[in-house]
């Protein structure tokens, strides 16, 4: 199915099966460089977490999960959302109101994602699942990372690995680029759709791992490897905050810009944190980057000063991270 979002100086047109997004501007108007109202939403619905990794980027904060009517109130307000991924601090499949949150998201037209360590995974989650547009898992490399991978994709659901990219995981990420299975073959990787390399950003419990932050050389060999990747049995992509670390290196090509944009938080998408704080993204996971949505409607945090500072910054720069990272 087609979604169709129109205005007076932009288009967006979102199939909603594929995930495909094409954006473009109108009526005699450049492609915009942000937007009246976020495309993508992350929703932070999990409050606390039970898995101390110690380079969480949300840190030691343990809260609520958010309520199920809070989630409501957003997607009531979201009409001109195509998608929302599922996050905050903890699996989203293990909130209290998974179903009802998915399946409401559905319900009102939106394709609702996520990510999960994969830990504990229930039979009925992945049931569940199967209303997303896609799930990615964590990649710990443990027995229930490929647990999960095999209960998806045998599900038929539309599976990524979310790669933490860092100086101690490059040379697994190169391998993975160069066609190697790291994985030893403990699920079909032919069967994956793709794998996202997030970039490592010292925040939260990883804020004094320095030594895991990736040098220059190295995002140009992961640039390269990018580039020369052939015949893998899977897709790649990478967040935004690589995509700015690449551009600092290496122009992209005209093609390139096509389907690769720097940070889009404040631009194209936000955060909302489980007390429902309005953030540009959610590494500014901190209050005093938050609009209030209790107080203030969405579509009016989206315009507030905090995020036309964001959105400043980028207009004067695009390739770097507002929050300093």
């Amino acid at each position: 199915m087609l979604k169709v979002v129109k205005t007076d100086t932009y288009a967006i047109m979102f199939d909603q099966s594929t995930g495909e997004e094409i954006m473009s501007g109108i009526n005699g108007h450049e492609d915009p460089f942000s937007l009246r109202y976020p495309s993508l939403m992350d929703i932070g619905i999990m409050g606390h977490c039970q898995n101390d990794c110690y380079f969480c980027y949300q840190g030691e904060k343990q809260e609520p999960n958010m309520k199920l009517d809070d989630f409501k109130k957003i997607i009531d307000q979201s009409g001109e959302v195509n998608q929302i991924a599922l996050g905050g601090r903890g699996d989203p499949n293990k909130h209290e109101n998974f179903e009802e949150i998915i399946d409401y998201a559905v319900v009102n037209g939106i394709i609702p994602n996520y990510t999960t360590s994969g830990i504990d995974l229930t039979d009925t989650e992945v049931e569940v699942s199967k209303m997303c547009g896609a799930v990615a898992v964590s990649d710990y490399g443990r027995d229930f990372t490929y647990d999960a991978l095999n209960k998806f994709i045998d599900a038929g659901i539309k599976t990524n690995i979310h790669q933490v990219l860092s100086k101690y995981t490059f040379e697994k990420s190169s391998k993975i680029l160069l066609n190697v299975d790291v994985w030893e073959g403990k699920f079909d990787r032919n069967k994956l759709n793709a794998i996202i390399f997030l970039l490592f950003k010292p925040q939260g419990r990883g804020k004094n791992l320095n030594d895991h932050v990736l040098d220059k050389q190295q995002i140009k060999d992961f640039r390269y490897l990018t580039k020369t990747a052939t015949d893998l049995p899977f897709k790649i992509g990478m967040d935004s905050c690589m995509v700015n670390m690449i551009k600092q290196v290496d122009s992209l090509s005209s093609e390139e810009r096509i389907y690769m944009d720097t940070c889009e938080g404040a631009r194209m998408s936000t955060y909302i944190s489980p007390n429902m704080l309005l953030m540009p993204c959610s590494f500014g996971c901190r209050d005093d980057w938050g609009v209030d949505i209790n107080e203030t409607p969405i579509r009016e945090a989206w315009n507030s000063e905090l995020f036309e500072l964001f959105r400043s910054k980028l207009s004067q720069k695009d390739d770097v991270c507002p929050f300093g990272f």
